[in-house]
């Protein structure tokens, strides 16, 4: 899933999309963890801004969630909507799990890719909350913007929430180091945990996934357990 922003059109936003496969949404069960080639992976803080990992929870969390998804992805949505904000009371904010959040385009792709590229764009000026404001907002108002008669309009008004332009739109999504840092995060994603699907969760470096807060629960409690031991 190697992507170009070589060719633009403001009018409806084209990106061009070649040499990987996209990921599916939805698709996976969460019935058994998987192996994977990877470890409990360490979190490089080292970034910020727009090529910074983006974060929720403690740095001293003993479990860390890292969670592949698409802004373009229905069963996204509906776990940021339902399944998430539990998580987070019960887990993130009590310090018990760190959160990651990384992108993995779904089709669409040209929107996926602009989607995540727009708030990332957000947190070179107002950090992670900036980031996760407009990553709620692309959930919440994901047919609006995908499936409207006009997807940059849309995503317009949701840059402005950032306090960002028409003009600071079209110049984030071709921004060619931050593609090439989306690039790389879904190779890693694919390479070392095996992610085929979204939204996937690496759970200390063990691939699952979750539909329901209780499979979800289950799993953060069991990790948060075995973490102590």
């Amino acid at each position: 899933m190697l992507f170009s922003t070589r060719i633009f059109r403001p009018a409806n936003i084209v990106i061009g999309a070649a040499a990987l496969t996209l990921a599916a949404c939805g698709g996976a069960s969460s019935d058994e963890p998987a192996e994977t080639n990877a470890s409990t992976e360490t979190i490089d803080d080292s970034a910020t801004g727009a090529l910074g990992e983006m974060t929720r929870g403690s740095t001293d969390a003993t479990v860390t969630v890292i969670e592949y998804a698409s802004v373009t992805c229905p069963h996204c949505a509906t776990f940021h909507e339902e399944v998430y904000p539990t998580i987070k009371e019960n887990y993130i904010d009590t310090g018990k799990v760190r959160f990651v959040f990384r992108e993995f385009p779904t089709p669409p792709a040209n929107l996926s890719i602009a989607g995540s590229m727009l708030a990332r764009c957000a947190a070179d000026e107002g950090g992670m909350d900036a980031y996760f404001l407009l990553l709620d907002t692309l959930f919440k108002t994901q047919k609006m913007w995908i499936y409207g008669e006009s997807p940059r309009e849309e995503l317009v008004k949701i840059a402005a929430q950032a306090g960002m332009s028409a003009d600071d739109l079209d110049a984030c999504i071709t921004r060619q180091e931050l593609l090439d840092f989306l690039n790389e995060n879904v190779t890693a994603g694919r390479d070392n945990y095996d992610v085929r699907s979204t939204p996937s969760f690496i759970v200390n470096g063990t691939l699952r996934h979750f539909s329901t807060v209780e499979d979800m629960s289950a799993a953060l409690d069991e990790a948060v357990e075995k973490a102590g031991e």
